[in-house]
């Protein structure tokens, strides 16, 4: 399943196994599409939290973000058997200035 997206950021955290104290890397991603079933009570995009793999988190890191992907999904099963997706590849379509051509500077 394809899907176009506006990926606003991706992030690598790095967490403690509990019962063995091993440290594993954790990477996911922030997105938005164009669907969303407007109604009285919602509207506009929602932001997507998506764990992605260190594969995916280096092509995201060669470019600017936000910025415009084909995002290649492929459904798995997730907690307590319900449906979950995987992005298992990305292909970039186009850089995205939000906030026009440069970004503001923090006052010290």
């Amino acid at each position: 399943m394809a899907d176009r997206a506006l990926i606003l950021s991706a992030d690598r955290y790095d967490i403690t196994d509990e019962k063995t104290g091993v440290v594993q890397p954790l990477f996911q991603l922030w997105y938005i599409t164009d669907y969303r079933e407007s109604s009285e009570r919602e509207q506009g995009s929602k932001p997507i939290k998506m764990l992605t793999t260190p594969e995916m988190f280096a092509k995201l890191s060669a470019q600017k973000l936000p910025a415009m992907f084909d995002m290649e999904l492929r459904s798995r099963p997730g907690k307590g058997n319900t449906a979950a997706l995987t992005v298992v590849d990305i292909n970039f379509v186009s850089a995205i200035n939000i906030f026009g051509a440069e970004p503001a500077k923090a006052k010290a």
